[in-house]
């Protein structure tokens, strides 16, 4: 364990320990039943992946499903879990432990092996069984705290250095959200649960690349990331993506990757809903269980009733959000260190909902809740991460950014995806120029796609007075630069 003051490498992108490539793992075979139990069971798989694929991403959900699978999954007793009482909130760790792969000269540099855990990825799976909705609650892992047990404040990933019990003390404690249950992945489970699936495919508006977790992606539009690269895409704090002409560095840091991520997350889940081959699920179980660790009170009939109640999910009804921050500067050990602190009440808010608390009707849509992402129509380069940057002012959140096709724009354009118009309009009025809105039902992981044009001068602090009702366009792609989104 790690004692000095410095900070902690990120979890997922620690250069000491590159990670060169696949892991498989033998599946395991289940014992043989008789026909009727047997088809039995076979339909309560297929059902019950529709619940829990939401965890495929960090664990492998399908292994819940045979008790004797089920016995098969490490446990670990963590105190003072809340009680089920109509919300599920499940604690999701990804840690970076090399305790599974001792040896392994993939996952670890014999000249300075790393040693310890870290966590970067905190996510709360949120399933409300009253009213069957479900969402993914990211908390950046900058986010300063107060670390449970302890007399000071630092930021909430350094409580998982002592372990899983004070990370979930201080989340229910300090963040006051209500935890259920707790699972933990290493990544070498994650690269293999990726794999059982056979990859899964991105969209990205640039080639993008970091060259510490060793994401490589060529060529904008689709890509097709194996376990590699999906686990590089999600280690990834030093993400670049080629635009205008040269490489330019995310200025988003982590929180744009939590958007990364998210959107990961949701591909993910599409691809683990759709597979319905028994073979492909036992593989998908078998790897799952492998590198995984639950809390000792979780049973597999607190996953089985949540299966139930979720048997028809959609992944694209998953919301996907991240607890609202603003960034200062505090001293962490002595040295100056950038850290987050919640944006109250908006974060309140979300808080509120993972604890059951019902939201009042018809909430307002901010910047926070408007996913964005920026366009170079102009050709100017760096244009893209400037506005980039200049969107986060007002807390909007960017989820990526890149090239326009098609030309040069001289008019900013705001490509807003199915019933995304209010937040179209909510980003026209933040902007110094006047852009035009424009329907573009194949937006999918975004509400918006802000393509920047020459008329572009900048952002505004407070957003501008409702304007008269003007008729959007519906049909993306005239009167300039289209946006490529590819269905991936």
């Amino acid at each position: 364990m790690r004692t000095d003051n410095t900070e902690w490498l990120p979890a997922w992108e620690d250069p000491d320990a590159p990670f060169r490539g696949p892991t498989t793992a033998p599946a395991g075979t289940p014992p043989p039943t008789d026909p009727q139990t047997h088809r039995w069971r076979r339909r309560l798989l297929i059902a019950g992946i529709s619940a829990l694929a939401l965890i495929v991403l960090l664990v492998g959900a399908g292994y819940v499903y045979y008790r004797w699978r089920f016995s098969q999954i490490h446990k670990q007793r963590i105190a003072g879990l809340a009680p089920d009482s109509g919300t599920f909130n499940v604690l999701l760790v990804g840690s970076d432990s090399r305790a599974n792969v001792e040896g392994n000269s993939a996952f670890n540099d014999k000249s300075a092996p790393v040693t310890g855990q870290r966590s970067d990825t905190i996510m709360v799976l949120h399933a409300d069984t009253r009213q069957k909705k479900a969402m993914i609650l990211s908390i950046p892992r900058d986010l300063y705290v107060p670390i449970a047990g302890t007399t000071g404040s630092n930021r909430v990933n350094t409580a998982f250095d002592d372990g899983a019990q004070r990370l979930v003390d201080t989340i229910q404690t300090d963040l006051g959200i209500k935890i259920n249950h707790y699972v933990q992945v290493d990544f070498v489970g994650f690269q293999a649960i990726v794999n059982s699936v056979n990859g899964v495919d991105i969209y990205v508006p640039a080639p993008a690349r970091d060259k510490l977790s060793g994401l490589d992606i060529k060529t904008a539009g689709c890509a097709h990331l194996d376990g590699f690269q999906a686990l590089a895409w999600a280690r990834s704090r030093h993400f670049e993506e080629y635009e205008g002409g040269r490489w330019q560095s995310d200025p988003t840091g982590d929180l744009g990757r939590i958007q990364r991520q998210q959107d990961f997350i949701r591909r993910m889940l599409r691809k683990a809903l759709a597979t319905r081959n028994p073979i492909k699920v036992n593989e998908l179980i078998g790897d799952g269980i492998k590198n995984v660790t639950i809390d000792q009170e979780m049973s597999s009939s607190d996953i089985l009733r949540l299966a139930g109640k979720f048997r028809s999910l959609n992944a694209d009804t998953v919301d996907m959000a991240t607890l609202p921050t603003t960034p200062f500067t505090t001293r962490i050990g002595g040295l100056t260190a950038d850290v987050l602190r919640l944006k109250q009440p908006d974060a309140q808010t979300f808080i509120d909902r993972v604890n059951g608390i019902t939201p009042p009707p018809a909430p307002p849509v901010t910047p926070a809740n408007t996913r964005v992402r920026v366009l170079n129509g102009t050709g100017q380069s760096g244009l893209a991460a400037q506005v980039s940057v200049a969107l986060q002012g007002p807390g909007f959140s960017v989820a990526d950014r890149g090239d326009a096709s098609g030309g040069r724009a001289s008019q900013t354009l705001i490509r807003y995806a199915p019933g995304a118009l209010d937040k179209a309009e909510l980003l026209q009025r933040y902007l110094q120029s006047a852009p035009r809105l424009v329907s573009d039902p194949s937006l999918r992981t975004v509400d918006i796609a802000l393509v920047v044009g020459s008329d572009y001068t900048g952002v505004r602090d407070t957003p501008a007075p409702v304007a008269p009702s003007t008729t959007p366009t519906t049909v993306a792609g005239k009167g300039g630069p289209t946006t490529t989104i590819a269905p991936c």
